[in-house]
């Protein structure tokens, strides 16, 4: 028996998550919507289907193929969207053989497809629908395809006389909504919608994905679906039913409440979802269907393109402030000397920046801290900056990152260029504080921060590294 799947909604009733993508491809409980109903099939015993698609066709081509990881033979054709199911029976390049099943691929429904065929069979009525916990459950067995019994396939849920199946037990989320999105998620973790769900249960109420790190501790109450490449801090907290998608990444104290978090997204530290769905750095409140987007990479950021923690670990930067604040040891002595020596009016001038950890302020919303350091008033540079070695060891500094400013200097960047300059995490070295003079324009500095943001990598940071090794020996580092 061949499967017609209609997966052709515009998706406009699930703006912002549809903006760049559509309704197949959205993830829910750790797989794509139209995955659901393809496994579905399988399981029902069905091998061959046709889905319709319109909106980001090319993308569901792409992801799909043609069925074989399924076990599936599929093949596609595209409509203008939410067509009426007869037109698009009728330009089908091969029209379908009874019986033929037609569902949508579009919303999602527990696993009953088997269970309303077998009941299907001892039924003679020429279309046949599901009605899944009373409702529709857009599902339809045609022996003699019926206008207006197929009708009731159609996206606007025309209800016309037709035979019916209740499979008692059973729900079906239509997705029509925001909030309709987010609990079909939550329902399927907490097992009120029957899917099948990808991961092991490594502890009570916690179900994860292939190398994620993950800890029992991280659930306070209720359940959590962890997808795969995901790393969640100790100090999180879980609370409520949550669901996470593939390649998240949650930092310390943040606290996640019946939320659903997307692939590919970072959660800063201290930050706090509740009832919310995070996609990259957007924050979508469900309730209000308020959409905030978050411009600040340390509390919420999109990881598919902005490079936030792809990079060197805390633990890292803080075991190499330790390593060089012991190899410095002898610049600290020759800082000393110097000081004694040049007797300045004040040895020590006090310095307030911003650094990269994270705090809640007065009215409760995580802000990156500001930090106190000091510079050795010598007219040795190299020797000028040696007690942020102390701030890196703390935290506050990464070794190589953008030039630290103060809470002030950072409120007044206003524009775009400005404000992306901003999301880069402060650090001792970098090609701002190496390769810029201290006496240049701000601006000047502002491009150079930008531009090692826009080119973060990994081995970028090592090469600025080996230039400042390099550095030490160069008269710019000894002499005024």
């Amino acid at each position: 028996m061949e499967a017609i799947i209609l997966a052709d909604r515009k998706g406009q009733e699930l703006l912002p998550l549809t903006d760049n993508t559509c309704i197949p491809l959205l993830p829910l409980a750790g797989k794509t919507v139209l995955e659901h109903t393809l496994e579905a099939l399988v399981q029902a015993g069905l091998r061959q289907a046709h889905i319709v698609l319109s909106p980001y066709a090319d993308e569901v081509k792409t992801y799909f193929g043609s069925g074989e990881r399924w076990g599936m033979a599929l093949s596609y054709s595209t409509s203008r969207g939410e067509e009426a199911p007869l037109h698009v029976l009728a330009s089908l390049p091969k029209p379908p053989e009874p019986p033929f099943l037609l569902m949508r691929g579009d919303v999602v429904r527990s696993n009953v497809l088997g269970e309303f065929l077998l009941v299907a069979e001892k039924n003679s009525s020429p279309c046949l629908q599901a009605q899944l916990g009373g409702s529709n459950g857009f599902i339809m067995l045609c022996r003699e395809p019926r206008p207006a019994a197929v009708a009731n396939l159609s996206w606007a849920q025309t209800r016309q006389a037709c035979a019916q199946i209740e499979l008692a037990g059973a729900h079906v989320a239509a997705l029509d909504s925001l909030a309709a999105f987010h609990q079909a998620n939550l329902d399927a973790a907490a097992g009120r919608m029957a899917l099948l769900l990808p991961g092991l249960q490594t502890a009570l109420g916690m179900t994860q994905g292939r190398n994620t790190q993950a800890h029992p501790q991280n659930i306070k109450q209720g359940i959590a679906l962890i997808g795969a490449y995901c790393n969640i801090h100790p100090s999180v907290e879980l609370n409520g039913e949550v669901v996470i998608g593939d390649h998240v990444i949650i930092d310390r104290c943040a606290i996640i409440a019946d939320s659903v978090i997307f692939p590919h997204s970072y959660v800063g530290e201290m930050v706090e979802v509740r009832n919310a769905i995070v996609r990259g750095n957007e924050l979508i409140r469900v309730d209000s269907g308020a959409v905030l987007k978050i411009t600040d990479t340390f509390l919420l950021a999109d990881l598919t393109t902005n490079p936030i923690h792809h990079g060197l670990g805390a633990v890292y930067n803080r075991t190499m402030g330790l390593l060089l604040l012991a190899a410095s040891l002898p610049l600290w002595v020759l800082a000393a000397v110097l000081v004694m020596l040049q007797k300045p009016a004040t040895p020590f001038v006090r310095q307030h920046l911003r650094g990269n950890r994270i705090k809640l302020d007065d009215f409760g919303l995580p802000q990156r801290t500001e930090f106190t350091t000091w510079q050795i008033q010598v007219n040795v540079p190299i020797l000028r900056f040696l007690p942020r070695l102390l701030a890196v060891i703390n935290g506050d500094l990464r070794v190589i990152g953008a030039l630290p400013v103060s809470v002030e200097a950072s409120a007044q960047r206003m524009a775009d260029w400005e404000k992306f300059a901003d999301q880069a995490p402060a650090g001792l070295l970098g090609p701002t504080q190496l390769l810029i003079p201290t006496n240049a324009p701000e601006e000047e500095k502002l491009l150079s921060d930008s531009f090692y943001w826009a080119n973060f990598s990994i081995r970028q940071d090592f090469r600025y590294l080996a230039l400042a090794l390099r550095s030490l020996f160069s008269r710019k580092c000894w002499w005024a």
